[in-house]
Parts: structure tokens; sequence; C-alpha cells
């Protein structure tokens, strides 16, 4: 099986940069703190079982809804619209329109989307299970999970849904979390998001990024 088209970049790369710290929790709850760090145990053994449809359900609303929109963008967005993006909604739309190119049969819906972004995508994989990671961060309804060595820096974002009462991993708010430090190191090279995401593609992807790719 063909994976995910940037999973050569090595793991170092995904977790190179760090943001600034947030303000100090405002919920030092232990209890509600576990009950994250529970959740977020459950979801990392999803992705080890390589178990892509049990993924959804741990999925935030506006997590579902950004990979509908990436979908949809991969499926027909032009040059000028991708451009006004962030780099790694780039990224991942480019990376799907490769793998259509390359695989016609590739099936972009919810579940396959998963597949691709997370599970094959080895770095991603290993910045879900080879993290080393510091305790929950508690904000009202949301939370953050940073590195053990950085634990006020966040990486896995959550949120509380259903009136408060479920947690939800929110792949929306982390994705560019995990991939600020390809976005920092491919910055360096080239002057925006698009031809850094192109840079990141084609440097450790092994892809080349056609004229076709581009517009939709």
């Amino acid at each position: 099986m063909v994976r995910f088209t940037f999973v050569t970049i090595t793991f170092s790369i995904f977790i190179l940069g760090c943001a600034d710290s947030p303000p100090p929790p405002s919920d030092d709850n232990p209890i509600a703190k576990r009950e994250v760090e529970d959740f977020f145990l459950r979801f990392r053994q999803k992705i080890q079982a390589k178990e892509a449809d049990s993924l959804p359900a741990y999925l935030s609303s506006e997590s579902l809804n950004g990979l509908d929109d990436l979908r949809r963008a991969a499926r027909s967005e032009p040059q000028s619209f991708l451009e006004a993006r962030p780099f790694y909604q780039i990224l991942c739309i480019l990376a799907l329109r490769i793998e259509k190119r390359l695989h016609p049969g590739f099936d972009d819906r919810l579940v396959g989307l998963l597949d691709k972004l997370i599970i094959q995508a080895d770095p991603v994989r290993k910045t879900f299970l080879k993290t080393e990671l510091g305790p929950a961060n508690l904000f009202g309804n949301r939370a953050e999970i940073g590195l053990r060595d950085a634990p006020n820096v966040p990486v896995f974002c959550f949120v509380k849904e259903s009136s408060g009462r479920v947690w939800k991993f929110h792949l929306m708010k982390s994705l560019p979390l995990i991939l600020q430090g390809a976005e920092s190191f491919a910055r360096q090279r080239k002057p925006t998001h698009l031809l850094q995401a192109i840079y990141i593609l084609e440097q450790f992807g092994g892809q080349t990024v056609l004229p076709q790719d581009l517009n939709h």
C-alpha cells in the first residue's frame, strides 16, 4: 500500500519548532487531567493498532469539518484559493492530489483520509506514538498535552463536546503544531506557504508536484 506522500520526512523535523508557552492552566483538577490522558492513550492505541475506522469517533466536530474541507479542496480548489491557506493545509491538500493522481482508486472519504494522514504517514504516526508526553494542561473545556521536557508548549489539543461531557481530539488544531518543525525548516528556504509545502513534498517526500496538482 502506498504511504502518504511526505512519509520520509524525519521525525525530528516535525517536532523541531516550539511555540510560545501558554498561560498557566486555569484548572489543576487531577481527575480531569487523568481523563484527558486516558482518552489520549486510547486514541493512540487505535493508531498503533492501525484502526483508521475507529478514529473518527475520537475527533472533534471541528476536526471532522476540517477534514471534509481538505477533501473538497483537494478535489476542486484553484491555485489562487490554495495559496491563501496555511502551510499544513496546503501540504495535506497537495499530498492528497498527488496520491489521487498516482493512484486514481484512492478513497478520499473520512477513513481513507485518516489512514493516509495519520496511520500511513510515518513521521506523523511516530509523533503520536513516540513523543515523550508531559501532563495534560486544562483550560476549562479545552486541554493540551505537550512534550515531557516542555509541558507548557502544546502539541496535542482536545476539546469537550456533548455539553461538556466527552473529550474529543482536535486534529485540526494539533496538525499545525505537529508540522510546525517542517514549516519552520521550509520557511528558511522558500518565501510562501505554497512553495514551502512543495519543497517539503519534493525534498523529503520523494514526489514531484506537477502544474496539474496546483489547479483543480
